[in-house]
């Protein structure tokens, strides 16, 4: 591949709850960040996960706001709280292993407003009893929200396993935007079946 078909490019944009970014090759995005506090921060996380993808150049992605805006436009709906589907964006998984692509091309089907288990995944993918392999592959995805690891919940419904900053708090503010009953016992939060 050419060197300027391997530089990636990013943008920072804002939402409702803070900044977000994205990063993408020529096969798609590659990178997600959920919202954090500021537009540096999320540049950094950004750089951070893009380091780590194997088509990245030592000097990190380039800005190219105009490319992004799309995406940028649905990612603001959802956090407004409109059903958006991501469907529509190719996904570049090119850094996962054959087992972590897997299981981010179930959880990509899970819908809008709607949870399923580590269990159910591992049914799905032919692994039921795998549900630690799962977790760490859950807690690898490089694009949250279009692959929504947000919708995964543990055998009881709990709200655990949340990698992204903000954690299972941040969890709870998506799963709320798309209507899905929760409930809260003591310190921990449930899906309400």
């Amino acid at each position: 591949m050419r060197e300027r078909e391997r530089r990636l490019s990013y943008d920072v944009f804002r939402v409702s709850l803070g900044w977000c970014a994205a990063a993408r090759g020529a096969r798609g995005i590659c990178a997600f960040v959920l919202p954090v506090p500021s537009a540096e921060i999320a540049r950094e996380e950004i750089f951070a996960l893009t380091a780590r993808s194997s088509g990245a150049e030592a000097a990190g992605p380039r800005r190219a706001s105009s490319g992004f805006r799309p995406l940028a436009e649905a990612v603001v709906r959802y956090f407004e709280g409109a059903a958006v589907r991501f469907n529509e964006f190719p996904l570049d998984l090119s850094s996962g292993t054959a087992f972590q692509r897997r299981i981010w091309s179930v959880i990509r089907r899970i819908p809008y407003g709607q949870v399923r288990t580590y269990r159910w995944i591992g049914m799905e993918t032919g692994r039921p009893e795998a549900a630690r392999a799962i977790g760490r592959a859950v807690g690898a995805n490089p694009i949250p929200l279009l692959i929504p690891c947000h919708r995964v919940v543990g055998s009881d419904g709990s709200l655990v396993g949340f990698s992204a900053t903000g954690g299972v708090g941040l969890k709870l503010k998506m799963l709320d935007l798309e209507k899905v009953r929760l409930s809260r016992a003591g310190s921990r939060w449930r899906v309400v079946a």
